[in-house]
């Protein structure tokens, strides 16, 4: 006989709406084993990560004062992107209420994964203000990623859980031939000048004839990215760009092009891509005057 299941109630950060964690107490040793993954590392099967009900207690405090310490100033104390620096910056901290994130490894649409969200922590986003936390402790990145994923109610919502793409984890041996490399670029120069130049601009300044009058969700204006700068937001690794193309950028005009373009496709915008970066103009290589999408 399995005994009832009793719970245990966590208090979330409120507003007008009071809401709190029930987690049950019966928890399978399965459950358990996921999370063990989960804070090692690697993401357990898909869908809302159940935890042992003290571990996420413990968890979720620890996160809340990791996030107090280190992330309220911008994104705020409840987690809304108002932190006192926020109205400062051209690109908006992260409201985290929305429950929506650009960078991911998961389908358009889609909860990123908590390798996603500590990829992101780790790396930063370059040219904005969310710097690297390279000195955190993993615990420390672990229990803040718990904390994050209660301040929204999407993450209970198991449709908006997807598995990771099917991403390559290295650039095809013809990136590093520069013969074969430059037929890869000419051809991906011809389909970006299709399916990308419209908002990036024929050269990838992000000066295209739809670039402008561009809002994110958040209702913040928004311009599509120069990818014509040295470095990208979501990483300078030809499977960082892949990853975005193929991704998208969730809340952002940037959809995801997995599923309408071939793999091959996408590698050709990749060395093009590569291609031209360092070409930006210098006053479009500042980024604290832009807001980009990407």
């Amino acid at each position: 006989m399995v005994k009832e299941a009793e719970a245990v109630s966590i208090p979330i950060l409120s507003d007008s709406t009071h809401r709190v964690i029930r987690i049950s107490t019966a928890v399978p040793c399965i459950l358990v084993l996921a999370a063990g993954l989960s804070l090692a590392g690697e993401d357990p099967p898909v869908g809302k990560v159940e935890r042992d009900p003290k571990l996420e207690m413990h968890l979720y405090l620890k996160g809340r004062y990791v996030y107090e310490k280190q992330c309220a100033v911008c994104h705020g104390e409840r987690g809304r992107g108002d932190g006192p620096w926020a109205e400062g910056l051209t690109d908006k901290p992260r409201n985290f209420r929305a429950g929506i994130f650009k960078f991911r490894t998961t389908p358009f649409g889609k909860l990123p994964t908590e390798s996603d969200l500590r990829r992101t922590i780790r790396s930063g986003i370059s040219g904005t203000a969310m710097p690297t936390f390279q000195k955190l402790t993993d615990s420390e990145v672990d229990s803040v990623i718990v904390y994050l994923t209660h301040l929204s109610r999407t993450w209970d919502d198991e449709a908006l859980h997807a598995a990771p793409l099917a991403l390559p984890e290295k650039a095809p041996d013809w990136f590093l031939q520069e013969e074969e490399r430059e037929q890869h670029r000419e051809t991906g120069a011809k389909l970006f000048a299709t399916t990308c130049a419209a908002c990036h601009g024929p050269e990838g300044h992000g000066d295209g004839p739809g670039a402008k009058g561009l809002i994110d969700v958040w209702e913040n204006p928004v311009l599509p990215a120069v990818l014509s700068k040295e470095h990208h937001k979501s990483g300078d690794r030809p499977t960082d760009l892949f990853r975005t193309i193929a991704t998208g950028l969730n809340g952002t005009p940037m959809v995801g092009f997995d599923g309408v373009l071939q793999t091959e496709q996408i590698w050709d915008l990749v060395a093009f891509l590569k291609s031209i970066e360092g070409t930006a103009p210098v006053e479009q290589d500042e980024d604290s005057k832009r807001g980009e999408a990407e």
